[in-house]
Protein backbone atom coordinates (compact mmCIF):
# COMPACT_ATOMS: atom_id res chain seq x y z
CA UNK A 1 0.00 0.00 0.00
CA UNK A 2 1.54 3.91 -0.90
CA UNK A 3 0.24 6.99 0.82
CA UNK A 4 -0.08 10.14 -0.73
CA UNK A 5 -0.52 12.93 1.03
CA UNK A 6 -3.12 15.76 -0.58
CA UNK A 7 -4.52 19.37 0.00
CA UNK A 8 -6.17 20.51 2.68
CA UNK A 9 -9.27 18.66 2.93
CA UNK A 10 -11.94 21.36 4.69
CA UNK A 11 -12.50 25.18 4.56
CA UNK A 12 -11.04 27.35 7.13
CA UNK A 13 -15.15 27.82 8.43
CA UNK A 14 -15.54 24.03 8.04
CA UNK A 15 -12.53 23.53 10.29
CA UNK A 16 -13.96 26.38 13.16
CA UNK A 17 -17.18 25.07 13.27
CA UNK A 18 -16.05 21.61 13.93
CA UNK A 19 -13.52 22.93 16.72
CA UNK A 20 -16.73 24.53 18.34
CA UNK A 21 -17.73 20.73 18.36
CA UNK A 22 -15.17 19.23 19.47
CA UNK A 23 -14.30 21.52 22.08
CA UNK A 24 -17.28 21.60 23.70
CA UNK A 25 -17.41 17.63 24.26
CA UNK A 26 -13.25 18.17 25.56
CA UNK A 27 -12.26 21.66 26.12
CA UNK A 28 -8.36 20.75 25.82
CA UNK A 29 -9.26 20.97 21.85
CA UNK A 30 -7.79 24.25 21.35
CA UNK A 31 -7.85 23.85 16.88
CA UNK A 32 -7.93 21.22 14.04
CA UNK A 33 -5.87 20.75 10.71
CA UNK A 34 -6.94 18.32 7.94
CA UNK A 35 -5.78 17.23 4.47
CA UNK A 36 -6.62 14.34 2.08
CA UNK A 37 -4.87 11.11 2.36
CA UNK A 38 -4.40 8.97 -0.59
CA UNK A 39 -4.30 5.13 -0.47
CA UNK A 40 -3.01 2.83 -3.60
CA UNK A 41 -3.19 -0.61 -3.52
CA UNK A 42 -0.73 -1.81 -6.00
CA UNK A 43 0.69 -5.41 -7.35
CA UNK A 44 3.73 -4.06 -7.53
CA UNK A 45 6.44 -1.44 -6.93
CA UNK A 46 5.88 1.64 -9.27
CA UNK A 47 8.52 2.49 -11.06
CA UNK A 48 9.65 6.59 -10.80
CA UNK A 49 7.51 7.47 -14.05
CA UNK A 50 4.61 5.59 -12.76
CA UNK A 51 5.24 7.30 -9.14
CA UNK A 52 5.15 10.52 -10.98
CA UNK A 53 1.91 10.11 -12.84
CA UNK A 54 -0.10 9.09 -9.94
CA UNK A 55 0.95 11.72 -7.91
CA UNK A 56 0.06 14.30 -10.22
CA UNK A 57 -3.20 12.65 -11.00
CA UNK A 58 -3.76 13.04 -7.04
CA UNK A 59 -2.89 16.64 -7.16
CA UNK A 60 -6.09 18.34 -7.18
CA UNK A 61 -8.19 20.65 -5.36
CA UNK A 62 -7.37 24.51 -3.57
CA UNK A 63 -3.62 25.26 -3.39
CA UNK A 64 -3.74 26.30 0.08
CA UNK A 65 -1.11 27.32 2.11
CA UNK A 66 -0.87 24.75 5.15
CA UNK A 67 -2.93 25.56 7.54
CA UNK A 68 -2.41 26.89 10.78
CA UNK A 69 -1.16 24.34 13.29
CA UNK A 70 0.07 21.96 11.24
CA UNK A 71 2.33 19.01 12.66
CA UNK A 72 2.54 17.97 16.13
CA UNK A 73 -0.70 16.71 17.65
CA UNK A 74 -3.18 13.66 17.46
CA UNK A 75 -4.01 12.35 14.05
CA UNK A 76 -7.17 10.38 13.72
CA UNK A 77 -7.77 9.16 10.17
CA UNK A 78 -11.30 8.92 8.85
CA UNK A 79 -11.44 6.60 5.55
CA UNK A 80 -14.56 4.46 3.97
CA UNK A 81 -15.37 1.50 6.03
CA UNK A 82 -13.40 -2.24 5.41
CA UNK A 83 -15.06 -4.04 2.87
CA UNK A 84 -16.94 -1.14 1.22
CA UNK A 85 -15.51 0.78 -2.39
CA UNK A 86 -16.15 4.26 -1.95
CA UNK A 87 -17.97 6.27 -5.17
CA UNK A 88 -14.59 8.46 -5.56
CA UNK A 89 -12.63 5.14 -5.41
CA UNK A 90 -14.30 4.00 -8.47
CA UNK A 91 -14.11 6.83 -10.64
CA UNK A 92 -10.38 7.61 -9.18
CA UNK A 93 -9.41 4.26 -9.75
CA UNK A 94 -10.76 4.09 -13.68
CA UNK A 95 -8.74 7.29 -14.06
CA UNK A 96 -5.76 5.94 -13.43
CA UNK A 97 -6.40 3.12 -15.50
CA UNK A 98 -6.93 5.35 -18.09
CA UNK A 99 -3.81 7.03 -17.56
CA UNK A 100 -2.13 3.21 -17.64
CA UNK A 101 -1.09 2.86 -14.59
CA UNK A 102 -2.88 -1.05 -14.44
CA UNK A 103 -0.50 -1.57 -11.73
CA UNK A 104 -2.65 -0.01 -9.47
CA UNK A 105 -5.33 -2.28 -8.20
CA UNK A 106 -7.30 0.52 -6.77
CA UNK A 107 -7.27 3.85 -4.83
CA UNK A 108 -8.98 5.17 -2.03
CA UNK A 109 -8.93 8.53 -0.21
CA UNK A 110 -9.27 9.74 3.41
CA UNK A 111 -9.31 12.48 5.49
CA UNK A 112 -6.27 12.94 8.44
CA UNK A 113 -7.29 15.37 11.22
CA UNK A 114 -4.56 16.94 13.47
CA UNK A 115 -6.52 17.76 16.76
CA UNK A 116 -4.28 20.41 18.31
CA UNK A 117 -5.15 20.45 22.33
CA UNK A 118 -3.74 22.33 25.10
CA UNK A 119 -2.66 19.13 26.79
CA UNK A 120 -2.00 15.77 24.77
CA UNK A 121 -5.43 13.92 23.99
CA UNK A 122 -5.34 9.85 24.96
CA UNK A 123 -6.91 7.32 22.87
CA UNK A 124 -9.80 7.11 24.89
CA UNK A 125 -10.44 10.91 24.46
CA UNK A 126 -9.85 10.50 20.55
CA UNK A 127 -12.33 7.59 20.81
CA UNK A 128 -14.82 9.87 22.45
CA UNK A 129 -14.18 12.62 19.87
CA UNK A 130 -14.00 10.35 16.45
CA UNK A 131 -17.55 10.23 16.03
CA UNK A 132 -18.03 13.94 15.35
CA UNK A 133 -15.29 13.50 12.72
CA UNK A 134 -17.04 11.01 10.80
CA UNK A 135 -20.18 9.12 9.46
CA UNK A 136 -20.25 5.43 11.02
CA UNK A 137 -22.55 4.48 8.12
CA UNK A 138 -20.14 5.24 5.58
CA UNK A 139 -16.38 5.79 7.56
CA UNK A 140 -14.36 4.29 9.80
CA UNK A 141 -12.09 6.45 12.18
CA UNK A 142 -8.86 5.23 13.02
CA UNK A 143 -6.25 5.97 15.18
CA UNK A 144 -3.17 4.29 13.58
CA UNK A 145 -2.31 5.39 10.28
CA UNK A 146 -0.90 2.14 9.60
CA UNK A 147 -4.59 0.55 9.92
CA UNK A 148 -5.53 1.90 6.85
CA UNK A 149 -4.14 -1.63 5.11
CA UNK A 150 -7.40 -2.86 6.46
CA UNK A 151 -9.08 -0.96 3.10
CA UNK A 152 -7.73 -3.05 0.80
CA UNK A 153 -8.03 -6.60 2.72
CA UNK A 154 -10.58 -8.84 0.96
CA UNK A 155 -12.89 -11.03 3.36
CA UNK A 156 -14.42 -14.49 2.38
CA UNK A 157 -18.05 -14.00 1.40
Amino acid sequence: MLEIPGAPALSAFRIAKLVQRLAALEPAVTGLATRFVHFADLERPLAAGELAVLRELLTYGPRLPAQAGGGAGARVLVVPRAGTISPWSSKATDIVHVCGLGCVRRVERGIEYTLHAAQPLGSAQLARLAPLLCDRMTEMALLEAAAAARLFEHAAP
